[in-house]
C-alpha cells in the first residue's frame, strides 16, 4: 500500500472509534515514511482528542516542520500550546501563521 492508502485506513480506524489501533498504525506509518506530514497531523488530532496535549503538540510541531507554509497548521499548533499553558510557544506559532497568511495574500 502507498502511504496515502495506509493513512486512509488509519483515518477509518479513527472514525470507527478504534483510537489505539489508529495510533499504532499511524506510528508504524511514521517509521516507514517519516516525511509523510499528514500522519503527524492525524496523530496530533487523536492525541488532542484523548487529552494528551504534549503528544499532540509534539506531532503538530513535526507536521509544521514538514509543511512550513501551512498557516492553518501553525494556528492549530498555537491553540494546542495555549491550551497546554505554553504561552510563548503559542504566540510564536500564531505569529508564524499570521506571517504566512500575510505572505500568501500580499506576496
Amino acid at each position: 500500500m502507498t502511504p496515502m492508502e495506509t493513512y486512509d485506513t488509519c483515518i477509518e480506524l479513527q472514525r470507527s472509534g478504534k483510537l489505539s489501533e489508529a495510533i499504532n498504525a499511524l506510528k508504524q506509518l511514521t517509521e516507514g515514511f517519516s516525511d509523510f506530514a499528514l500522519t503527524y497531523n492525524a496523530l496530533a488530532a487523536i492525541y488532542k482528542k484523548q487529552g494528551d496535549l504534549n503528544a499532540a503538540i509534539h506531532n503538530m510541531e513535526r507536521y509544521c516542520e514538514l509543511e512550513p507554509n501551512d498557516s492553518f497548521g501553525f494556528s492549530i499548533l498555537s491553540s494546542y500550546c495555549l491550551e497546554a499553558g505554553r504561552r510563548d510557544q503559542a504566540e510564536e506559532a500564531l505569529g508564524k501563521a499570521h506571517d504566512l497568511r500575510f505572505k500568501a495574500q500580499f506576496g
